[in-house]
């Protein structure tokens, strides 16, 4: 398949947003340099460092930043670019970063470990419709969500949110996700692993749909964002405990600062479209036209307990989790 610039840069975008997700988390941080009360107005410290990585779930981070949202708050937040989340946790544990962007599966994952004990400062990022899609080939025996029993699927990791999210969904279209065969694939040999049959159906990520549907004639089957996965929490900003019992007023400001950038991108998607080409691989042509996922202006545990109760169900935890123990209270913007 013989892409344009603009597709194999928004591909590139696609493979590090869901690379992100695929990272673990871990660690402790410690306070350090507070300002004056006078200087922060209050606040515990007025200079952060955010661990993220170079993914359009990201993007409020860079609002917040490029629309002086943090700098409103009394803050000042430099963005640590990392390119795998594992990467960032040294940074924690030597008091190197104040926080970190991450998906919640690996995260509850490492709390349920006791690798750390987590504190959410603020939602990030939630599928979008048509932003994920189960598809296949135009010669491919499989037709409707029921043929996908016995195939097999590509993930970037095994044991992440897209499984989490597929399965539900499958279940949701009498699908028995039991059989489904789930296989380690790296973006950039997902096509020729689908056209050499190594797998039955592609999980792709816009860009890569709509490259797919114009280029090979790709069919959608099921979109694992639907239906029990609507909206389905992916990545959010978290720290430690310990870093938000000594810096509550920081975290409360940073996260009115995230939610603040969240409200912005709902209705101008050119703020959006105008900072990621400065942190991904995602051109200018392409940012104006990539499908983004939904940018969370408040946090819901409601919704982040999905997350957990199916991990739980998944048997990828130990024991439940109370999400909402772990939120930080929520503040208005």
């Amino acid at each position: 398949m013989r892409l344009g610039r603009s597709a194999r840069a928004a591909i590139i975008g696609f493979a590090l947003t869901l690379g992100a997700a695929a990272c673990s988390n871990g660690g402790t941080t410690t306070a350090s340099n507070p300002p004056s009360a006078s200087a922060s107005g209050g606040l515990e410290k007025t200079k952060l460092k955010i661990a993220t990585l170079p993914a359009i779930d990201s993007a409020a981070l860079y609002v917040a930043i490029d629309q002086k949202l943090f700098e409103q708050e009394g803050l000042e937040v430099t963005p640590q670019v990392v390119q795998a989340a594992p990467e960032a946790i040294p940074m924690l544990l030597n008091g190197e970063i104040d926080a970190m962007f991450g998906n919640y599966v690996s995260m509850f994952a490492a709390h349920d470990k006791q690798a750390l004990k987590l504190r959410i400062l603020a939602e990030g990022s939630r599928a979008a419709p048509d932003s994920l899609s189960i598809m296949a080939l135009p010669g491919s025996p499989i037709k409707t969500a029921k043929d996908l029993e016995g195939k097999t699927i590509n993930v970037n990791v095994l044991h992440n949110f897209q499984e989490l999210a597929l399965t539900q969904v499958l279940k949701a279209n009498n699908v028995d996700p039991g059989t489904i065969k789930y296989v380690p694939v790296t973006f950039q040999n997902i096509m020729s692993s689908w056209k050499g049959g190594q797998i039955d159906a592609a999980y792709l990520g816009e860009p890569m749909v709509t490259a797919a549907t114009s280029s090979m004639g790709a069919r959608k089957i099921l979109d694992p964002a639907s239906g029990p996965a609507a909206e389905f929490p992916i990545s959010g900003y978290v720290s430690t405990q310990e870093w938000y019992d000594k810096n509550a007023k920081v975290s409360a400001a940073f996260q009115r600062a995230i939610h603040n950038a969240a409200k912005l991108m709902e209705n101008n998607r050119e703020v959006v479209a105008k900072v990621l080409p400065t942190f991904t691989q995602i051109d200018a042509a392409t940012a104006a036209t990539v499908t983004f996922p939904y940018f969370s202006s408040n946090d819901n545990p409601v919704r982040l307990q999905r997350v957990a109760d199916w991990m739980l169900e998944a048997k990828w935890l130990t024991k439940a989790i109370d999400v909402k123990s772990l939120m930080s209270p929520t503040t208005s913007g």
